[in-house]
């Protein structure tokens, strides 16, 4: 059977930004959440790069509203996703099922099977280990769900191959997986650092000349939740993570200077992950 009083997977994520949160000053807490609550709009969602208010940048603002503690934005958010915002494709479902868990527990969940007739049909910009992924966070959202996905994971996870030049956030999902299935996990870990840059933080390919926050977030995570000594390359992390702050928010990493929740979101899951839990 499956137990309901495992703790959810996204309830992890929540937690390590709330601890990455917990180790800044005050004046910096103060500046993260002056742009949370700058990028909600009047009703209620949160917004994309273009301004307008979206489903998938609202799950971030939903998570880091719980982590910092924004009970006002997460009522208006609330409201927001009561209304059955209008989406435009599956990672936008995924991500307004999954405010929806937590939000709004006394509506009824989808099916497995219509999550995943989501996954693999039309409509999808985002690539499919990311939308499997979601997908996963979904499901495991919700105990009645999880035996039985739990039960495909076990049977698919010991046969799947990671390819050459994999991405370092599909590899720290594997990582992940398989230490929470009870599967082997430690080839997967020294996988993972291989995307480590000295003097920096995780790129998204081992061919790729730079690190990325994104990269630096899911690997440090899945690291930390497999309890992996992260002594040596904290410091490294550190400077990088430090160096991609800027008022208020975390940049991606790349050079792009421009604000947004969800690689805000990343930077706080990357220094939560360093913090002792």
């Amino acid at each position: 059977m499956s137990n309901p009083k495992k703790i959810a997977i996204y309830k992890k994520l929540v937690r390590r930004l709330s601890l990455g949160f917990e180790t800044l000053s005050p004046e910096i807490q103060q500046e993260i959440t002056d742009f949370i609550k700058s990028q909600q709009q009047a009703s209620g969602g949160f917004c994309d790069r273009a301004g307008n208010p979206d489903p998938y940048y609202s799950l971030f603002g939903c998570w880091l509203s719980l982590a910092t503690g924004q009970n006002k934005e997460i009522e208006q958010l609330r409201t927001y996703i009561s209304r059955q915002p209008e989406t435009s494709s599956t990672v936008e479902d995924l991500a307004l099922n999954l405010m929806k868990t937590e939000l709004l527990p006394q509506q009824k969940n989808e099916s497995v099977f219509s999550l995943l007739r989501k996954v693999f049909s039309g409509h999808n910009f985002m690539d499919i280990s990311y939308r499997f992924f979601l997908l996963a966070l979904t499901i495991d959202a919700t105990a009645k769900n999880r035996f039985l996905f739990n039960l495909m994971a076990r049977v698919w996870l010991p046969f799947y191959k990671v390819k050459e030049n994999s991405p370092c956030s599909l590899v720290a999902a594997l990582c992940f997986a398989r230490f929470d299935l009870g599967l082997a996990y430690k080839k997967y870990q020294q996988l993972l650092l291989e995307f480590h840059r000295e003097e920096a933080g995780f790129r998204a390919f081992e061919t790729t000349p730079f690190s990325d926050t994104l990269s630096t977030g899911v690997a440090l995570f899945s690291l930390a939740e497999t309890n992996y000594d992260l002594r040596l390359i904290t410091p490294d992390c550190l400077d990088f993570i430090q160096m991609n702050y800027l008022s208020g928010a975390f940049l991606s990493g790349d050079g792009d200077e421009t604000r947004d929740l969800e690689y805000t979101f990343y930077g706080l899951l990357a220094l939560g992950s360093l913090v002792k839990d």
